[in-house]
């Protein structure tokens, strides 16, 4: 019999998917909700990286959906958003974790909320300037930065760097804050973009379906932190230009997400497509012809004046290997 494996991708994150349910609580154990409950445990497991998550570049975040006992254990958890790959790996962590018991009225309570894992492919030292850059200028197009890894950011920076580090520790900041007042997230529409069946060599049958999915959240982007992006990417320009090869990729990321927050306005798109074709021509040594070769396709695609779905599967393809190259 052949194996058959089911792989759902979710792309254009608005947002990030977390569902909360509440039900009337029993008169004798109450329950509450804890929202977003990282910041809340005192033993965070961390999740281990599934080999064939890591095989494909799986990465990004992962909710689960947590019910928390009087005793502070977790006693449910279920992987509500994420790559399929990274979901089990989620829960399980979540199942280890241990938090402080919450009281209410000097009674102690269930508490229901979310644990966020946030999975990068491979190890910090992979974070290359690329995904720096498109990291930080995501900042100015998504109103969450739950996706951003401050840390491993950081672990880039110079140790006489200390005003980036600065403004980076204060988007951690912001994040934090942001995390706590995510407690009401909710779907507002999903759709099926597109449906491929592959067999294998091997006889497996691998069966892709992508989805479009919006998400609603309960508050507006932070503009502090879209101008504390716009002085980091600017002051990071000005560090990187001693070494070509880093700014260079630096630039690229960045122009990279401005290109892809573009894809309504065509006109405006071109501009920025315009610039990375420039960037391509201008490569320094040290950029593989093949890491040169995927960035000429997803520019090749944003130069269409109408993006297909086939389109938006190929960038969702095309990004991981860009990320994780050097």
């Amino acid at each position: 019999m052949k194996k058959q494996i089911l792989l759902i991708v979710s792309i254009f994150l608005f947002g990030i998917q977390i569902i909360s349910a509440q039900t009337p609580p029993p008169t004798s154990v109450r329950q509450v909700s804890g929202g977003v409950l990282n910041g809340k445990a005192e033993t965070l497991a961390k999740p281990a990286y599934p080999s064939a998550a890591r095989a494909v570049g799986a990465e990004g975040a992962v909710s689960v959906q947590v019910l928390i006992d009087e005793e502070g254990t977790v006693v449910s958890a279920d992987a509500v958003s994420g790559h399929p790959l990274l979901k089990e790996a989620a829960r399980s962590a979540a199942f280890q974790s241990k938090f402080r018991p919450t009281k209410l009225s000097g009674q102690a309570v269930k508490v229901s909320g979310v644990i966020v894992y946030n999975f990068l492919a491979g190890t910090s030292a992979q974070m290359n300037w690329f995904k720096i850059g498109y990291d930080l200028q995501s900042i100015q197009h998504a109103p969450a930065l739950l996706l951003l890894n401050t840390n491993s950011i950081a672990e880039k920076f110079q140790a006489d760097w200390t005003t980036e580090m600065e403004q980076l520790q204060k988007l951690a900041e912001i994040k934090q804050v942001e995390s706590a007042k995510i407690s009401q997230s909710a779907v507002t529409g999903e759709a099926k973009i597109s449906e491929n069946t592959e067999t294998r060599p091997d006889g497996t049958t691998v069966k892709t379906v992508i989805t479009k999915q919006a998400f609603k959240l309960d508050y507006q982007p932070d503009a502090e932190q879209t101008a504390i992006s716009q002085s980091l990417i600017a002051s990071l320009q000005g560090r990187l230009v001693v070494n070509g090869l880093d700014l260079w990729q630096f630039n690229a990321g960045t122009n990279l997400r401005q290109a892809l927050a573009q894809i309504p306005s065509y006109n405006q798109r071109l501009k920025t497509v315009d610039s990375l074709r420039k960037q391509i021509q201008s490569a320094p040594n040290g950029v593989s012809a093949e890491y040169l070769a995927e960035l000429q396709k997803l520019v090749d695609i944003l130069g269409e004046p109408n993006l297909l779905a086939a389109d938006h599967q190929e960038i969702g393809q095309i990004m991981p290997k860009l990320f994780r190259n050097q």
